[in-house]
């Protein structure tokens, strides 16, 4: 068992991009971050590959960098980039009235609220764009200290018994 675990360990490794340098990890990690912070949703993982195809990075890391953007981190996000844009362009949201499910589906419904609609998508782009360029570009930088730094901790340890080290191949099957 613990054979297995030692080649998937390594095979993870390979395919996460562990061996590239520092600034092309932490790439890889921020551009991934700030498409996932993109107001594009819907085309985050096909953004992200051409990307990583056109710059030459990691598929795997910038793929997983967006999934910064998930079910438990949206509900926080969406009212904080709708905030920003709303203090940036200065458009005015109005309440929304809440209809009753079934009329979700009819489309004067939608009609009706397209002001509001409008104004939120502009407000929500404008935050979103805004928070992905900083965000992505504070993260590259951050990113690239603590692997600098994490590395050069990993290098003074020696590597525990029994396992393999950087360095050392791994067991073949």
């Amino acid at each position: 068992m613990r054979q297995i675990w030692v080649r998937a360990k390594a095979r993870l490794v390979d395919v996460v991009g562990i061996h590239e340098s520092p600034e092309r990890l932490a790439a890889a990690w921020a551009l991934g971050i700030a498409i996932g912070l993109s107001p594009v949703m819907g085309l985050h993982t096909i953004l992200a590959l051409l990307l990583a195809l056109l710059f030459r990075l990691n598929k795997v890391d910038v793929v997983l960098g967006t999934l910064v953007i998930n079910p438990w981190t949206l509900p926080v996000y969406f009212p904080t980039a709708v905030f920003l844009g709303k203090r940036i362009t200065g458009v005015h949201i109005r309440h929304f009235v809440r209809h009753n499910p079934s009329e979700i589906l009819r489309a004067a419904m939608w009609h009706d609220n397209a002001p509001w609609l409008r104004s939120v998508l502009l407000a929500w782009s404008v935050g979103a764009t805004v928070i992905a360029l900083l965000v992505g570009l504070g993260m590259y930088f951050l990113l690239k200290r603590v692997i600098r730094i994490h590395r050069e901790h990993h290098l003074r340890r020696p590597p525990p018994s029994g396992s393999t080290g950087p360095s050392q191949p791994t067991p073949s099957p």
